[in-house]
């Protein structure tokens, strides 16, 4: 019930990361300072959920601010702890402040297609990104401003899925964002398209394009198309389309890291 939530240990441990660096911290710096401190492999996998889910207890900042990751400068998201909440957020009706917000921070362009309130007349609308009954809470994150078309459209995109509500929560509780992808695409169908939109749901991470990528590696051996297309309003859009698969391996994304990690070593072997 609302209010009545506490913080894990791994979420206490985020929130230690980020106090260490009071001017902010990335998404993938925070991963690898838990995984210094011996981080459960095993606990990885919920990461970027569990540190969305820190804004019920705390207050946590974000700032775009530019890093330079293995030599090439990368846009990123600063994360800061601002405190804590005087009161727990959880669930509950959005109130209309909040949707006040969502719409003023969409600037009066719907966040899925693009098109804007003043050059194409459209009504923006509170939505929830992933559907209350596949598992999707009130959590700022989940909520966005999009058109009126597209909120019937993408009511109409996963009906036509035609896949039940709790086998989607089945998707979304594996442990492995590799398996929920997998599975989703599976749920969708070989040879039909999963938008971007809809894979970014079920994946809940922040880099979840990469993940899918890693699907396509030998020790997992899925067959992925990519589909690029640009939407009405003239905004890239990207459809996946899953061609052939295998059966999970036990533990996919143990055996992707290994497999990474051995590539790095024979990398590096070259190199010399």
């Amino acid at each position: 019930m609302a209010g009545k939530s506490k913080p894990g240990k791994i979420h206490l441990r985020i929130i230690e990361v980020m106090k260490k660096s009071p001017r902010g911290i990335s998404g993938g710096q925070i991963r690898q300072e838990l995984e210094k401190e011996g981080l459960d492999p095993s606990e990885q996998t919920h990461l970027d959920r569990r540190k969305r889910d820190l804004k019920k207890w705390f207050v946590i900042k974000k700032e775009l601010a530019n890093l330079v990751v293995n030599g090439r400068s990368r846009r990123v998201i600063l994360y800061k702890y601002a405190g804590r909440r005087q009161s727990v957020v959880d669930e509950g009706q959005i109130s209309l402040k909040e949707r006040a917000e969502v719409i003023h921070g969409a600037h009066g362009r719907c966040q899925m297609c693009g098109k804007s309130v003043e050059q194409h007349g459209i009504t923006l609308v509170v939505d929830h990104k992933k559907p209350r009954d596949w598992g999707g809470t009130n959590d700022r994150d989940n909520l966005w401003a999009i058109c009126e078309d597209c909120n019937a459209g993408k009511k109409a995109y996963f009906s036509s899925l035609r896949v039940e509500a709790e086998l989607m929560k089945s998707v979304m509780a594996h442990r492995s964002v590799h398996v929920r992808i997998g599975e989703l695409l599976k749920a969708v169908g070989v040879g039909k398209r999963a938008s971007s939109q809809l894979i970014d749901v079920v994946a809940d991470q922040d880099d979840w394009q990469k993940r899918l990528r890693e699907l396509r590696y030998p020790v997992i051996g899925w067959e992925i198309d990519t589909k690029l297309y640009r939407a009405a309003s003239g905004k890239k859009q990207c459809d996946y389309i899953l061609r052939s698969f295998k059966p999970w391996p036990d533990d996919p994304s143990g055996v992707i890291r290994r497999f990474e990690n051995e590539r790095k070593k024979r990398n590096l072997a070259d190199e010399r």
